[in-house]
C-alpha cells in the first residue's frame, strides 16, 4: 500500500527535523533530558517519550526560575518547592536531580548568554499510556533553559490590567507545582479572550486566590500589604521574598503590616487601595485596571515600585537568595541525592503513590 506520510528511521529523523524548524525557536537555548543522559542545542530535537506519564496525562512536577548576570535567583527555595511538589505526589526524584548545579552549570555555558530562564521537569515517568502511576518505568528529568522574557518597557509605568475570571479557582491540589495547568490554560485564555493582561479567581467560598503564573496582592488604604493565605495558592518564591523584603517598609512606616489574609470579593473594593503581580519573569507588576475599574488612582502605586526596586537590587547582589554559577559551593544541594531515585539496572524499586488520605491529598504547608 501508499502511505500517506513517510516512516522515519534513525538515519531520517535528523533531517526530517530540519524541516521542523520555528522563528520561536531562537529563543530556545539548551535542552537536558535524563532519558538520553545528554544535553542538545537544536530545538526540533527536543523531545520527551509520549508514554511518559507527564506527556499524556500531566503527572509531574516543575520549577522556573531565572538567571540574571550569571547569578540564579532564589535556586534553593525553587529546588525545595519542587522536591515538595514531588513528594506530594510520590513522584521520587530522579538521580539527575542531584545534579542539578553542575547541568545547570553546563547548560549555562552552552547557552552562551548570562540572562535566562531555567525550567526543570520531574516526571513520573514512561511505561504505558494509562493512568496507572505504577505502569511507569521510573522518574525522568528534564531541564530547558530559555531566553529570558522581559515585559514591554512601558509595563511598570502604566501597569497592567485584569479580569476576573468566571470559574472557580483549583483548590486542593493548589499547594502543588504540578505538570497539570488545564485551569491555568483556561483562565489565561478568558483573559486575552476579553482584552486583558491577566485574569484571577476567586475561590468557591468567594475568596481571592492567584493568577494562571502569577500571585497576587493588595495594599489596603490604610497601609497592609495583604495576599491569600497559603492554603488557598501555590506558595510563590517571588511572593514569599516580596513579603519578607515588605517587612522593610512596615520598619521605614511605609506600611502598617504585612499578612497572609483571606480576603472575599465582597470587601475587596472597600479596602484596596494598591494592587499587585508577582512572578519568576518580571518580580513585581502594578495593577492599575480590575474588572474595568481603575485600582487606586489608575498608576502604579508607590509600594509595588518601591518593591520591584528591592528585588532587582537583591538579584544584583551576591546576598544569601542569589546562586552565582560560576561558583557555588560544593555540595549546596546534595541533599537531594539521598532521595533520588536509582538509574536503569534497578528501576524496578518504585514508590508507591500515597493512599487518599496520604500526601497526595494534602496541599504543601
Amino acid at each position: 500500500m501508499t502511505l500517506p506520510r513517510p516512516v522515519l528511521t534513525p538515519e531520517t529523523f535528523a533531517q526530517s527535523s530540519r524541516a521542523w524548524r520555528r522563528d520561536h525557536h531562537r529563543n530556545y537555548l539548551v535542552m537536558y533530558s535524563s532519558v538520553w543522559q545528554a544535553f542538545s542545542t537544536t530545538p526540533e530535537l527536543w523531545a520527551l517519550p509520549p508514554d511518559d506519564h507527564m506527556a499524556h496525562r500531566g503527572d509531574g512536577v516543575f520549577e522556573s526560575f531565572k538567571i540574571v548576570g550569571g547569578r540564579a535567583y532564589c535556586l534553593e527555595e525553587h529546588l525545595e518547592r519542587l522536591r515538595n511538589s514531588a513528594a506530594a505526589l510520590s513522584i521520587a526524584l530522579p538521580h539527575d536531580f542531584g545534579d542539578t548545579l553542575p547541568l545547570l552549570k553546563a547548560a549555562w555555558h552552552l547557552g552562551g548568554i548570562d540572562d535566562f530562564t531555567c525550567r526543570i521537569c520531574v516526571s513520573r515517568g514512561p511505561g504505558s499510556f494509562t493512568v496507572n502511576p505504577y505502569d511507569s518505568t521510573g522518574p525522568e528529568y528534564y531541564m530547558v533553559t530559555l531566553r529570558l522574557g522581559r515585559p514591554a518597557p512601558d509595563a511598570y509605568e502604566r501597569g497592567v490590567s485584569i479580569r476576573t475570571a468566571p470559574f472557580p479557582a483549583k483548590s486542593e491540589f493548589a499547594g502543588i507545582k504540578s505538570c497539570d495547568y488545564l485551569h491555568n490554560v483556561l483562565v489565561k485564555k478568558f483573559a486575552k479572550d476579553f482584552g486583558a493582561d491577566y485574569a484571577v479567581s476567586f475561590d468557591s467560598e468567594g475568596f481571592l486566590t492567584e493568577c494562571p503564573t502569577e500571585n497576587i496582592a493588595v495594599v489596603t488604604k490604610s497601609g497592609e500589604l495583604l495576599a491569600p493565605t497559603w492554603n488557598r495558592i501555590l506558595r510563590g518564591v517571588t511572593l514569599s521574598r516580596v513579603m519578607d523584603l515588605a517587612g522593610g517598609l512596615v520598619r521605614a512606616g511605609t506600611l502598617k503590616t504585612v499578612l497572609n489574609e483571606d480576603i472575599h470579593r465582597d470587601r475587596l473594593w472597600d479596602v484596596m487601595g494598591e494592587a499587585f503581580l508577582t512572578t519568576t519573569s518580571f518580580d513585581v507588576m502594578p495593577v492599575t485596571e480590575w474588572d474595568g475599574r481603575p485600582v487606586g488612582s489608575g498608576r502604579p502605586g508607590p509600594v509595588a515600585r518601591e518593591l520591584l526596586r528591592l528585588v532587582a537590587e537583591e538579584y544584583a547582589s551576591d546576598g544569601p537568595h542569589t546562586t552565582w554559577l560560576k561558583d557555588w559551593p560544593e555540595g549546596l544541594w546534595r541533599k537531594a541525592t539521598p532521595q533520588a531515585a536509582p538509574r536503569a539496572g534497578s528501576r524496578s524499586k518504585r514508590v508507591r503513590p500515597a493512599s487518599r488520605t496520604g500526601a497526595a491529598g494534602r496541599r504543601n504547608p
